[in-house]
């Protein structure tokens, strides 16, 4: 037995998360009493839920049994774990929503320190030479683009 994470999310918007014991040799897994009684009550008024887990970094759909256990679905045969190269591509190739905007707060970090190392060199430079300027040009730059990809990461692109 393991312990996994369970996603109860109701057609209403309503979403529960828990955690629930997973067999792998019974391909069950078991909510607790707790989620169970929820369940049970909240059957009377909402529609079905769609039920998932993530089972060895795999999130599969569960399906519900009399017993109030559910099994697992034929996606969990059918694919193997990722490897951890290819999760760490992921939160590159496809980031959540949350990824997006922790990416955009972290553009706005290197943003501002170009902007005070921009404000710095100004104020600290005596003569002006071709590689002040360029230093200069080159912080004001990194300040633009840093900033304006940040406001694209939390817009969502």
């Amino acid at each position: 037995m393991e312990i996994v994470e369970i996603f109860v999310e109701y057609p209403s918007g309503m979403t529960i998360t828990d955690r629930a014991s997973y067999s792998c040799e019974a391909d069950q897994v078991y909510p607790s009493e707790r989620l169970q009684a929820v369940l049970r009550e909240f059957s009377i008024t909402e529609a079905p839920p769609a039920v998932s887990a993530v089972i060895n970094g795999v999130n599969v759909q569960l399906d519900s049994r009399i017993d109030g256990s559910f099994s697992v679905g034929e996606t969990m045969q059918s694919r193997s774990p990722e490897s951890a190269l290819a999760r760490l591509l992921r939160l590159f190739t496809e980031p959540t929503k949350e990824q997006r905007q922790q990416f955009g707060r972290f553009c706005h970090t290197i943003a501002a320190a170009a902007f005070l190392g921009a404000v710095g060199v100004w104020h600290s430079t005596e003569a002006w030479t071709a590689e002040s300027v360029k230093l200069e040009a080159s912080l004001i730059l990194s300040f633009v683009i840093t900033f304006v990809r940040g406001m694209h990461s939390f817009r969502g692109e």
